[in-house]
């Protein structure tokens, strides 16, 4: 009986035995060693994560280089102000005369000069727009070059022939003539009983011959008008300047 006790008690201590705990030191080692495998772990998905951002980039700089962008328009080079191949301008200065603006009267098909011209029958007359200008009007002067005879004649109507010429009583005013740049010849065959006008708009304006500068400008009142063609001048015609 007592043999059977002592048994059963050494078989107690050999269960204690079995469950003893680990000492701290080994319980530091298990720890450290959890610890650097997950450092490891995720050392390892932050340079994955890296070199996977890095491709995709990579991939959407070359697509972006490959493909235009929508919208985008070629640039244009604007050549500078002192390269400009626009031609130079050939308008008169101030100080010209500008030409007279020629008309012709409807009239039958244009007609063949005989020698039978009577060159007397060729008359020039003026005319003027209105008889009275306000302080804004210009008076718009007109030369009437008319045929009276039978038969056709061949008249020199260009602005090589023409004058305006206004004057107020004794004193010369303005010549179409004094600051004119240029002038043409320019032959018309005239029907019987047909005629040739021209224009000119008058500045109201001071000339002298040799287009020499006049700052002084034609004061209110009376004042004449007389074309000329040629050898050949109209009858003065009055218009009043206000």
């Amino acid at each position: 009986m007592e043999s059977t006790g002592d048994h059963g008690g050494d078989h107690g201590r050999g269960r204690r035995g079995g469950g003893r705990r680990l000492s701290p030191a080994t319980y530091r080692r298990r720890r450290l060693a959890v610890m650097i495998l997950a450092l490891l772990v995720v050392a390892g998905l932050a340079i994955g994560g890296v070199v996977l951002a890095a491709a995709l980039g990579r991939g959407a700089d070359a697509t972006a280089g490959a493909t235009p962008t929508p919208g985008a328009t070629a640039e244009t080079e604007t050549p500078a102000a002192g390269d400009s191949t626009a031609p130079p301008s050939t308008a008169p200065s101030s100080k010209a005369s500008p030409a007279p603006t020629r008309t012709t009267a409807p009239a039958e098909p244009s007609p063949t000069s005989s020698d039978g011209c009577d060159a007397s029958k060729v008359v020039v007359a003026a005319e003027t727009d209105k008889e009275s200008y306000g302080t804004d009007e210009n008076p718009v002067l007109t030369l009437v070059v008319r045929n009276e005879g039978t038969t056709p004649c061949d008249v020199n109507v260009g602005t090589s022939q023409m004058q305006f010429e206004v004057t107020s009583g004794d004193e010369r005013v303005f010549s179409s003539t004094d600051c004119q740049q240029a002038s043409q010849d320019l032959e018309r065959a005239i029907a019987p009983g047909g005629e040739e006008r021209a224009t000119f708009e008058w500045s109201r304006n001071r000339t002298v011959p040799g287009c020499t500068t006049v700052d002084e400008e034609p004061a209110s009142g009376s004042y004449t008008v007389t074309t000329r063609l040629g050898a050949r001048s109209s009858t003065p015609v009055e218009f009043t300047l206000q």
